[in-house]
This record gives C-alpha cells, sequence and structure tokens, in this order.
C-alpha cells in the first residue's frame, strides 16, 4: 500500500493551534499524536429530516456549536465514505481493522442524522487531502489513516467537550450529557486509531484534552491541516461531498439514539 506523507501538516496544525490559544504542553500532545502526515482528521437510507434549530433564539453560542459540529459529522461520514471505498480495493487490509472502520461509520452516520435534526451544515462539499489516505486514486496506508484519525479525533473530542459547557452554561442538562455521550464515542474512535500506528498504550490519557475553548477554533485547525469545507484545501488532494443518501452502514451498531 503506497504512502504519500504531506509532512508540512503538522506545522500547520501548530501554528493553528497557537492561533487558537493552545497550551505548550497541550499543543505538544496534540502534535505527537497528529504526526506528520496526518491531512484531517473522521442504519443506512436518507438522513432524517431538518428541525427548527434547537438553541433558543438569540443564543449564537448553541448555534455557533451546532452548526460546527453538524458540519464536521457531515465530513467525517463522507471522509469515511471515501476510506470504505478504498478498502474495498484493498483485500490485504485485516478484517478486524476494516470491522473498526465500518463500526465507526454507522456511529457517525448516528451522529449525523441527531445533529442534522436540530442545525443545518455550512457545506457538505468537502476538500480531502490525498494525504489522509495515503496518496490519490485508491492508495490506502493503514499507518496514514490512523495518523489523519487520530488527530481529527482528538478535534472532535474537544468539540464535543466545547457542546458540553456550552449547553452547561445554558442550562441544557440534556443536550449538556449527549454532548457527553458524543465526546465518548469519538474518544474510542481516537483509541482505535492510535492502535493503526502501534501507539503504546493507545489509551493513554487521564482526562481527555480540552484545549480548544470555541467551536469555530475546530474548523479553523481543520482548514489549516489541508480540510476545505466548500473551497479547495491547502494541500493535495479533491473535492468530495456526503452522499444522499448516505451509504448504509455494513454493519450494525447499537445505541444508535442519544439516551
Amino acid at each position: 500500500m503506497r504512502v504519500q506523507p504531506h509532512p508540512s501538516t503538522v506545522d500547520v496544525l501548530d501554528r493553528t493551534m497557537r492561533d487558537v490559544t493552545t497550551p505548550t504542553r497541550t499543543r505538544r500532545w496534540l502534535l505527537e499524536r497528529a504526526a506528520a502526515g496526518a491531512a484531517g482528521v473522521a442504519a443506512g437510507g436518507a438522513l432524517a429530516p431538518v428541525a427548527a434549530a434547537s438553541a433558543r433564539p438569540g443564543d449564537t453560542s448553541i448555534r455557533a456549536f451546532g452548526e460546527v459540529a453538524v458540519t464536521t459529522e457531515a465530513l467525517t461520514v463522507t471522509l469515511l465514505t471515501e476510506l470504505l471505498r478504498r478498502v474495498s480495493h484493498h483485500p490485504d487490509v485485516p478484517a478486524g481493522v476494516k470491522a473498526v472502520f465500518e463500526g465507526a461509520y454507522a456511529a457517525e452516520v448516528d451522529h449525523l442524522r441527531f445533529t442534522r435534526r436540530h442545525w443545518r451544515p455550512t457545506t457538505t462539499t468537502f476538500w480531502l487531502p490525498d494525504g489522509a489516505f495515503g496518496g490519490s486514486g485508491d492508495a490506502l496506508d493503514l499507518k496514514a489513516v490512523g495518523k489523519t484519525l487520530t488527530a481529527g479525533e482528538t478535534l472532535f473530542v474537544n468539540l464535543y467537550l466545547i457542546g458540553v459547557t456550552t449547553f452547561a452554561r445554558a442550562g441544557r442538562a440534556t443536550f449538556a450529557r449527549y454532548s457527553g455521550e458524543l465526546a465518548g464515542v469519538e474518544a474510542e474512535h481516537r483509541v482505535l486509531a492510535r492502535t493503526l500506528i502501534d501507539a503504546t498504550p493507545p489509551n493513554d490519557v487521564g482526562f481527555e484534552v480540552y484545549s480548544i475553548k470555541r467551536p469555530e477554533g475546530i474548523e479553523r485547525a481543520l482548514r489549516q491541516a489541508g480540510i476545505g469545507f466548500g473551497e479547495q484545501g491547502a494541500t493535495p488532494g479533491r473535492f468530495y461531498s456526503l452522499a444522499h443518501p448516505v451509504m448504509p452502514p455494513p454493519l450494525r451498531i447499537r445505541s444508535n439514539r442519544p439516551r
């Protein structure tokens, strides 16, 4: 499986995290997990129809969080759809690794359906760097994918911790818990991604990292790492669009709705 690294990614992510006032020790922690070449990030049928935004009128902090959440979930489903397509061209991918990708895809479809009931994505077309997969076309390198997913899931855990904080401040305990449930699943995905890069141990934190305090900081980090939101990104790649309807998950998982 061919590798096409993008060594500038770590430098870009470093600058981005400096812009959002990430503490030095936390920034180093994130960069170790992103590593060189990490270029981004992470039931079938049509998506549930978009309902009215769940934020109270004028509650811009909840709206801002929700728009980033649903847009990044659309991004993750799009990325994982392409990843599974490439896996189908590589029979040498171990069955256990393929199952991890399929389970992650199923969970992210659940996340997208839930968030889209409450908010609208700002775009469903994304520029994905070739390095996120290990190269262009059908290329696939599991180490590159592991680095990409580790970096992305670290950001997405942070995003849902922003959600916990935002909803708690607004006195919305149920949605704060929903955000905690989502963060928990993204943390599982991060650990599994770290196994692809032979990290020891893959479960290496006592508390998850909460270094970016505003949702726009998450999008900024992704843009600076080469992801494009409706526009061409800064690193070699191409445009991908969220499928309508989304691809049915190849396997079933439990707990498909927040409790």
